[in-house]
């Protein structure tokens, strides 16, 4: 007759030789996987260089769309150029929420890189879009709203032509090189070239109310050669627009230093030395055969510098988007043996 300990033995027994069994036949319908000795077929750079094409061209679509912004609608509308980097930044955000499982049931590791590739384009081109604005494209802008005014005397008070961007003087009108000086910076060791605009009617007691100035074009003295000054015939100029002029004050920060400052002293000097008498507040101007051009050079200045930064921007994003793009090519189905 069997015992209750005969039975545990037997319960024992059977638990081991099961728990045995199992470890056996784990190990028999183990999957050995072959694909370590699968060889590549050898286009998986072809296949990271399209994903790198679409990625980083897609990704690259808001830089566009924010330098543009800049150049073309910023000047018109401060609000368009918010809105558009607000849905910019939107957008970028939902495209990385989006690449998640529990977003759309499947994770989309490709989706939450264009995010990114979106969100950093959208940003760097707001930054460059800022600067070239600011540093050029306010002044030509501000130019393109003023007025030309022909026929101007320099004996007229500058006053008269607040809103005036390019004058053309009149017959009589000449530059007085031989009563120009250079002021040289204290700090900056630059030259500050200042020479004063007359005319015919004009006497020794009047005050002067035109300057062309200049940064490094003169001697100290009755030698100026800034820009066309050296052409006689040359009777136009392009006014020197102050912060003041270009943006609110709260966005002085932004833009170039004031030129007045620089060339207050070396107009002070020209004062003391030919006993010249400068107007209240002279306009200063650029002395030049071709003042539409100059004035197209802010825009073109902040083209060419755009062209530069660009082409650097595009080159780093299509390098790091084909790292990126070597982690999201599609691995091959590699076949296993079951023995």
């Amino acid at each position: 007759m069997r015992t209750a300990q005969d039975h545990l033995r037997q319960h024992q027994a059977r638990k081991s030789v099961s728990t045995e069994r199992d470890k056996l036949l784990k190990g028999a319908d183990k999957r050995i996987d072959l694909g370590k000795f699968v060889p590549s077929d050898g286009k998986d750079r072809a296949r990271a260089a399209l994903i790198t094409l679409g990625l980083a061209t897609a990704g690259g679509m808001p830089y566009v769309v924010m330098v543009l912004m800049w150049f073309f609608d910023y000047h018109k509308s401060f609000p368009n150029t918010l809105a558009a980097f607000v849905v910019l930044i939107v957008l970028s955000v939902l495209m990385c929420i989006a690449s998640g499982k529990r977003a759309l049931g499947k994770e989309r590791q490709w989706l939450w890189w264009l995010g990114i590739l979106c969100g950093q384009a959208t940003i760097i081109g707001c930054v460059l879009g800022f600067f070239l604005y600011f540093r050029h494209l306010a002044y030509y802008w501000k130019y393109e709203e003023m007025r030309t005014y022909t026929n101007v005397a320099a004996a007229q008070d500058s006053n008269a032509f607040g809103d005036g961007s390019m004058f053309l003087f009149t017959e009589d009108t000449r530059l007085d090189s031989m009563r120009s000086v250079g002021y040289r910076g204290r700090f900056t060791g630059n030259t500050f070239c200042a020479a004063p605009v007359v005319d015919g009617s004009m006497t020794n007691a009047q005050d002067i109310y035109y300057w062309a100035i200049g940064e490094n074009c003169c001697n100290p003295r009755a030698d100026f050669h800034c820009d066309d000054a050296e052409d006689v015939q040359t009777r136009s100029a392009l006014v020197v627009l102050e912060p003041e002029d270009v943006v609110r004050p709260f966005m002085r920060w932004a833009v170039k230093g004031a030129a007045y400052p620089k060339y207050e002293e070396a107009i002070k000097l020209q004062e003391a030395t030919y006993f010249t008498k400068a107007g209240l507040r002279p306009k200063l101007i650029r002395w030049t055969r071709d003042p539409i051009a100059l004035k197209d050079s802010f825009y073109w200045a902040a083209a060419n510098a755009c062209g530069w930064v660009s082409g650097f921007y595009v080159f780093f994003l299509y390098i790091g988007t084909f790292f990126i793009a070597q982690t999201l090519v599609p691995k091959q189905r590699k076949e296993g043996v079951v023995r």
